[in-house]
């Protein structure tokens, strides 16, 4: 039997360098030849690792695990399995920046809808008031144009003189002429004077359409009445143009112009102004512009024509 335990001191072990124990056989440090003096025959002891206590060295030992034990455990450091300390989720930094980018998304698509949507609206109001800006510097250019071009014009202020008494109306057959510029009063109470006409009218009604061989001729007037005995109720079919051939023109049918005369109630003592147009062939000349009025007397079967005439000599 080997006398030592199979430990053969020529043939140290290569595990470790152990640690000496008191009681225990060991290399004599203050002399390294010493050799190992004769030990009793005892088993091989264990050998403990440097550092580590000896009750670390026994395998532990595991208690009963249930499958609940095997839940994922919280870990003292995320350093300890190699992972970075940034969540995950949605709730991390990433999740959180996806999260902002998305609101921000939204809220970008909403302003955009609503800036289109003001101004979309703004834009069709802003339209209106500029077509009606644009309408009425074009009307007012075109009244300026009008003043410019014929300086006579004075209907704006020029008044009828109508006296101060108010006469009795006769009815009959009669025609009262004169020229531009001239008062003229029929026996029924009306006076009339044309106070200027303007050959080669431009509308701006955009649905008339004139012909290249014709013109439009506006006749500017003044009318009131004398008469005391009831109010006029005057119409524009109650004037006509007659041309070169004795034809009667009526007035011309455009939207709107300057003084667009239709009807008027004039009360005893009351003068009003107005405007009328008519179509006519290009420089036509002469012109007349007629009030033609008639009356009927009831039972007397008779009927009496008041005419007043204008000679348009312009």
């Amino acid at each position: 039997m080997d006398p030592y335990g199979g430990n053969n001191p020529s043939s140290p072990r290569l595990d470790s360098n152990p640690v000496p124990q008191q009681g225990q056989p060991g290399i004599d440090v203050a002399n390294p030849n010493t050799g190992f003096s004769p030990q009793p025959v005892v088993s091989a002891p264990i050998i403990p690792t440097p550092g580590v206590p000896q009750s670390a060295m026994q395998p532990p030992t595991m208690p009963p695990q249930t499958p609940a034990s095997y839940a994922p455990q919280a870990m003292d450091s995320m350093g300890d399995i190699g992972l970075s300390s940034e969540p995950s989720g949605l709730t991390g930094g990433k999740g959180k920046l996806i999260a902002m980018i998305a609101i921000g998304g939204v809220l970008l698509i909403g302003l955009v809808a609503g800036a289109f949507f003001v101004g979309n609206t703004s834009g069709k109001s802003q339209g209106k008031k500029i077509a009606d800006a644009e309408y009425q510097k074009k009307e007012a250019d075109r009244q300026r144009q009008e003043a410019e071009s014929d300086t006579t014009d004075t209907t704006q202020t020029e008044q009828l003189d109508l006296g101060t008494e108010l006469v009795e109306p006769k009815y009959a057959d009669e025609n009262v002429e004169g020229d531009i510029g001239k008062q003229l009063t029929a026996g029924d109470g009306l006076v009339l004077k044309v106070t200027t006409i303007e050959r080669n009218f431009k509308t701006d009604d955009p649905n008339y359409k004139l012909d290249s061989s014709k013109e439009l001729v506006k006749v500017n007037f003044l009318m009131g009445n004398i008469a005391k005995d009831k109010t006029k109720d005057v119409t524009n079919f109650a004037f006509y143009l007659e041309n070169s051939a004795s034809a009667r023109l009526t007035p011309e049918n455009i939207a709107a112009y300057t003084d667009k005369f239709d009807t008027v109630k004039l009360d005893p003592g009351a003068q009003a102004k107005g405007s009328i147009v008519y179509l006519v062939n290009k420089d036509e000349r002469p012109l007349k512009f007629i009030r033609e009025q008639r009356y009927r007397f009831s039972g007397a079967n008779r009927e009496v024509t008041t005419k007043t005439i204008v000679n348009l000599t312009e």
